[in-house]
């Protein structure tokens, strides 16, 4: 039994969840999970305050080949999550689908530089944007998404507030050239670009780009990250820039 109490940008939101599960390692590389989850929750966002019990079954597939999941050099990792989902108190089913594959190469034999790519989509499926709970729906932008953007500050935004409303769909891509200048320093110059839409569908149209240098310290428990990054297709209530902190590559 979980109770959470958030506040991000896009909406308030208290919740209490159940849920139950089971995880199998199919081989060294792919698991399998699936869960039973009942959620009750309360949230405030830009279609006003609304009380939901969800009932979902999500499902998810991992084939994982990296070499290291701290710091891969080469290999690569997808994941396929799918969740049918029904609201009891609204009468309401839908699916959320999601897929992110990332990969890794080095190109020397000695790992002094390493190119890493990602790419993410998903889509939520059989209801309204309204009718979907707020922290269901897809959002993009900040430090573990489309980096010179602020967190949850790309996609459509409620016209009255200017606040995200999140999206029915999704996609995300990123590229980053890990270069190691010391055993334990390195830069990786990067470029992001993501797009939220209310569509079931992503509109590329509306594609945000962001590019940046970080910083990396590495360390036993992993790298410490710092990346800077500006919008590249900055509009108006975008940041000028974005500093991000964490501990771990970016994917």
């Amino acid at each position: 039994l979980k109770t959470v109490y958030e506040h991000p940008d896009a909406y308030d939101r208290f919740s209490v969840k159940g849920s139950a599960g089971l995880s199998y390692q199919l081989d060294k590389t792919r698991t399998v999970s699936a869960e039973l989850a009942l959620d009750y929750s309360e949230i405030t966002d830009a279609y006003g305050r609304n009380d939901y019990l969800i009932a979902s079954v999500p499902l998810q597939y991992v084939h994982d080949k990296r070499n290291d999941r701290l710091n891969p050099t080469s290999g690569y990792r997808l994941l396929a999550f799918v969740e049918p989902s029904y609201d009891a108190l609204n009468s309401k089913a839908f699916v959320k689908v999601r897929g992110e594959g990332s990969a890794y190469y080095a190109p020397m034999d000695s790992n002094r530089f390493v190119l890493a790519g990602r790419v993410a989509g998903g889509s939520i499926l059989g209801a309204g944007l309204s009718h979907v709970p707020a922290d269901r729906r897809f959002y993009a932008g900040g430090g573990g998404s489309v980096r010179g953007y602020s967190y949850q500050g790309i996609g459509p935004k409620d016209p009255l507030t200017d606040k995200p409303t999140g999206g029915l769909s999704w996609f995300e891509t990123s590229a980053e050239l890990r270069i190691a200048v010391t055993d334990t320093i390195g830069i990786v110059p990067f470029v992001d670009a993501g797009t939220v839409s209310n569509k079931q569908f992503p509109e590329f149209s509306d594609l945000k780009v962001g590019a940046g240098v970080g910083l990396r310290y590495l360390t036993p428990f992993g790298p410490l990250r710092v990346d800077a990054a500006v919008p590249l297709n900055r509009e108006k209530g975008d940041p000028r820039f974005g500093i991000y902190a964490g501990i771990g590559q970016s994917f």
